[in-house]
């Protein structure tokens, strides 16, 4: 099938709106661990999101669609959550092929490049209790994935999650939490349930 930018449009709509509808719980995880403004934050960049990408239509060039989303998201600010989140989505902005062969090729390719920027802008690894205990797995399930993509951001979604919910027992390498040591024992890092919601959000935006 061609390139839909429709698709693109649900998926990324449908990921921020999981988010968007979690955010007291987001901002319960950071009171615990930081300073409780992860969720106003997370709602600011969605709300970004959601101006942006419903002006998007068939003839919508995602990488001019995406760069645009990148400018916006830079203005808003929030701490760490911010910039880090903003770095995903210029990785999809910078590995949007317009003329990709079909929408999942596409969606593949920009969630890939989306890895790839975050991991060189935060450094964090698997472990280290933060975004990248969710996206990470997520990422390895898509770059390995030879079912449809239906099943592959299902598969994704659930990696997601299970990254996430491991956090609990992490000790924090990063941000506010890293001080608190080991008080942050029994309490899931907010950045990786962002990112679970995100990915089920992708999921769940593939059916649309």
């Amino acid at each position: 099938m061609p390139l839909e930018p429709l698709k693109i449009k649900d998926l990324l709509l449908a990921a921020a709106g999981e988010i968007a509808d979690h955010v007291e719980i987001l901002t319960e995880l950071d009171c615990a661990l930081g300073d409780g403004d992860h969720g106003t934050t997370m709602k600011k960049l969605t709300n970004v999101m959601f101006d942006e990408i419903k002006t998007w239509n068939q003839t919508t060039n995602l990488k001019t669609g995406l760069e645009s989303l990148t400018d916006a998201l830079e203005d808003v600010s929030g701490g760490s959550a911010g910039p880090l989140f903003g770095a995903f989505i210029y990785g999809m902005a910078e590995a949007a092929d317009p003329d990709a062969p079909n929408t999942d090729t596409f969606i593949k390719s920009i969630l890939l490049g989306a890895y790839d920027e975050f991991f060189a802008t935060s450094k964090a690894v698997v472990g280290d209790k933060t975004m990248m205990d969710a996206i990470y797995p997520a990422t390895e399930v898509i770059r390995s994935s030879t079912a449809d993509m239906k099943t592959t951001l299902k598969k994704a979604a659930q990696a997601a999650r299970t990254g996430s919910d491991n956090t609990t027992g992490m000790l924090a390498k990063f941000g506010r939490a890293r001080y608190i040591g080991d008080r942050c024992l029994g309490h899931k890092d907010p950045g990786s349930v962002t990112f679970a919601f995100f990915y089920e959000g992708l999921a769940k935006g593939y059916l649309a």
